[in-house]
This record gives structure tokens, sequence and C-alpha cells, in this order.
């Protein structure tokens, strides 16, 4: 075990602490929110042991790392599928993205103890999962360790470093409009230049967990490595039916006018299958596809939009820097047409994958002026930029509550008090899931004495 890489003394003074303690007893097959590490209470988790759970046998061990530590939502998403194939779930409440890496050490130094010592796990069998920022957790656990069994990844950045130590079989995700799309298709290609089992499936959406019935898929994929590796038992029946559904679902693609898509997945089906049954049939139906020259069509039209993208993406880059960096923020109209933000919005609303690839280039921009500069304009209190940056990212998606509160802040701030009342307005009618903190916020303190403050206020309830 290389423990020491992230902490050695930690470690040790937590397996002092832990050694005595009994094993730990929760409800089965319930979610068991806020339990506390024992080798360091601050760091909680929420755990799922799956039905049949007793302490006389070793189990399988989904450790899970969220980008804002929601522990409950993500283990939900894994929660069906560790009922099935009987994993114990470990969800950190305290896993973060977007800043220091230090709280996630934390987090991994609380947890490691608790899977070692207080639970029944099969220590061949360890394995993490993570979303977002959390997938760098878990490429960091694997590297660092040397002892994780897989990773199942959704989302997530391309981080050549922590990957080239990593070994394990990784199942990777994301969402066809995700802004992380592009990093997840890299990792995979990483993967497999480097031999490592890997899988890559996208899903419909964007930049969030994969679906519950995608991590079931997930979870089975490592069940079915667990069975080529010699970790468990081979399964005769689980292979075939495995098999069977993988193969339909690539069938519907072919179906489906899909032939690039069904090309790549009976290749993913003719590797996840290779040694436990025969491929002999899905090779074939995938080299049928690849030299048709309908899957041709389709591959060139992909690199053809994958390179548009590329350039926007470059184009946006360039033109994000100046607002983040330039002493008076530019004009919104002026911003926007530089980011090209009405053409791509008409190119948005086509078929195919113009109409998706022009979907998913917008997000970059989106998170960047929505999310990130508005973090850093909040806290240098730049609230011209922040206005600017906020407007802008409303043209791209108008129905964001977050971003109509946020600017309706920077507009109190400017004393720009009838707009930032219509700000506040948009806000509570997007649906703002705290209205509450409308009483208290003190960026909002100079429209508490206008009337059109106090009516809003008393309309929605927000008092």
């Amino acid at each position: 075990m290389r423990a020491a890489v992230f902490g050695l003394t930690l470690f040790l003074a937590a397996t002092a602490v832990a050694a005595d303690l009994p094993p730990l007893r929760a409800p089965i097959d319930e979610m068991v929110e806020g339990i506390a590490c024992a080798s360091d209470p601050s760091q909680t988790y929420t755990l799922y042991l799956p039905p049949g759970f007793t302490n006389k046998r070793r189990w399988p061990v989904l450790l899970i790392f969220d980008p804002r530590g929601r522990s409950v939502v993500a283990a939900e998403v894994f929660r069906e599928a560790a009922r099935d194939y009987g994993w114990i779930i470990v969800s950190s409440n305290d896993t973060r993205s977007d800043g220091p890496m230090e709280p996630n050490i934390k987090a991994l130094n609380g947890l490691w103890p608790e899977v070692h010592l207080r639970l029944p796990a099969d220590e061949k069998r360890i394995y993490a999962a993570g979303f977002s920022g959390g997938a760098a957790v878990s490429y960091h656990l694997a590297d660092q360790t040397g002892e994780i069994a897989g990773i199942i990844a959704s989302g997530g950045q391309m981080l050549e470093d922590q990957l080239k130590g990593t070994r394990c079989p990784l199942f990777s995700a994301a969402g066809d409009t995700d802004f992380n799309y592009r990093a997840m298709r890299q990792v995979d290609a990483f993967l497999a230049d480097q031999g490592n089992p890997h899988r890559l499936e996208i899903f419909e959406g964007s930049h969030r967990w994969m679906p519950a019935a995608l991590a079931r898929e997930a979870v089975e994929w490592m069940e079915l490595e667990a069975m080529r590796s010699g970790l468990r038992e081979r399964d005769p029946e689980v292979v075939e039916a495995l098999y069977s559904r993988d193969v339909a679902a690539a069938d519907e693609l072919a179906g489906g006018g899909r032939e690039l898509d069904a090309a790549r997945r009976y290749r993913a089906v003719e590797r996840t299958f290779n040694g436990l049954r025969d491929t002999g049939e899905v090779r074939r139906r995938a080299e049928m596809l690849e030299s048709s020259p309908e899957v041709r069509r389709q591959r060139k039209d992909e690199k053809r939009w994958e390179s548009f993208e590329s350039a926007f993406l470059q184009r946006s880059r360039n033109r994000l820097a100046l607002l983040r960096f330039s002493e008076i923020p530019p004009p919104v109209s002026r911003l926007a047409q530089e980011l090209r933000i009405e053409e791509m919005l008409r190119r948005s609303q086509r078929p195919g994958i113009e109409g998706l690839t022009a979907r998913r280039a917008l997000e970059t921009p989106y998170t960047v002026l929505s999310f990130y500069f508005p973090r850093d304009f909040l806290a240098e209190g730049r609230w011209a930029h922040l206005a600017t940056s906020l407007e802008v990212a409303l043209l791209i998606r108008e129905d964001s509550p977050t971003a109509w509160y946020n600017l309706a802040c920077a507009r109190a701030r400017m004393n720009h008090p009838k707009a930032a009342v219509e700000a506040l307005e948009r806000a509570l009618e997007e649906g703002l899931d705290r209205p509450d903190l409308i009483a208290t916020d003190s960026d909002l303190d100079t429209l508490r004495e206008r009337k059109d403050f106090k009516n809003l206020v008393t309309a929605h309830g927000a008092e």
C-alpha cells in the first residue's frame, strides 16, 4: 500500500485510533447520512450496505466523490446497481472542485481507514467514482495508492500526469453537451494508448453525473473486468445476459441511422467480452460498418465539426480573457458579437451534429461567464465586470435563476436599483431555489426601502 503519498503519519494515527473500534453497524439497504470518520470526525460520509450484508464476508466497496460534497445525491446514482451486485457505497460529504486540493486530501485520509478498518471490504475490489472535479480525486487516489480496482469517471478533465500512474480499468462517461465532453474523449484515447481496460459512453445531457441506468452499466462493466482478472468467479449467465443487452444497444444505434456510434459500440463490446466469450460476431459487424460509405461520411462530418468547435473555443478563450483582465468591461453587445453568440444560438437550433456541436460549444463560455468569472469578480468587488459577465451569460441561457439573482446583486451594488429589482423579479420567476436569501443578503441592502422591492418580496413570500 502506498499510503505514504498522502500522509503515512496520518494513516498510521488513523490505524491506531480505529483498530480497536467495532465494525460499523447500520441499517441494511438504506442510505445512512452523516457518519463521522473515526480518524477525523470532521470528515463525514453517507453509507449504503446492500441486502444480505454481513461482516462475515468481504464486499466490493465504491468510494464516491462529488465536486460539491453532495453525498446522498451521488450515492443515489449508484444505489440500484450496488443493491443488485452487492456493493458497499461510501460517499463523501467533503470533496470539492474548483479550489485547492487540500480538502480532498483530508477527505481521502479520513475515508481510507474507514474502508480498511471499519468495513468488511474486499481490499482487491475497492473502486472510486467521481464527477467533474471528483473524477480528479478518483485519479489521484488510484495514482497514489495503487490499490483501486477501477474508476468510474463522469464529466471529468484530462489530467495526464495522474492518469499516467493509473493502470486500473476506467469507465468514463460524458453528456453530449458537457463542456468536458472533449476531455472525456481524450481520457479514453489516452487510456487506450496506455493499455488500460477502458470504455467510454456518451449520454444525452450536459455537465452532470451520468444517469443511474448508465451507472449500472459502469458497475456491470467492473463486474466483467473482475471476472476477466480473476477478482471474482466467472458467471456465464451474467456474461451472456450483459452481452446480449450490449449488442442490442449497438444494433439499435445501427438501425437508428447512427452507424458510426454503432461501430464504436460494437468495438467496445468486443473489448469488454474478449476472453469471457466469443466476440467474432460483433467484430464482423464493426468491420462491416467501418468499411461502409455511410460511416466514412459520418466520420468526415464529425471531424469537420470537431474542427469548428475547436476554433470557436479558442476564439472564445481569447475574447473572454479581454473581459477578465480589462480595466473597464466592454459593452455587452460588443462582447456578445465577438463571441458570436447570436450565430451559435441559430446553429444550436439546427438538427443533427451541427446543432449538437453548437449547443455543446456554447456551454464553455456560458459556464465561464455565469460561474467562474462571477466568483472572481464578486471576490474582487468588480461589480461592472460582474454585471457584464452575467448579462452576456444570460444571452446564452436566459432561464438561469442564479444568474439573474447575481445580476440583481451586481446592479444593486452599482446603484442601478430599478434594473436590480427587474433582475430579481426574473430570478424569482425562473424558480430561485433560495428566495429567503433576499431578506438577508447585504448586496441588496440599497433596495430595501424601495416600494417595488418590498412588493416583490411580499408577493413571493421571501420575507
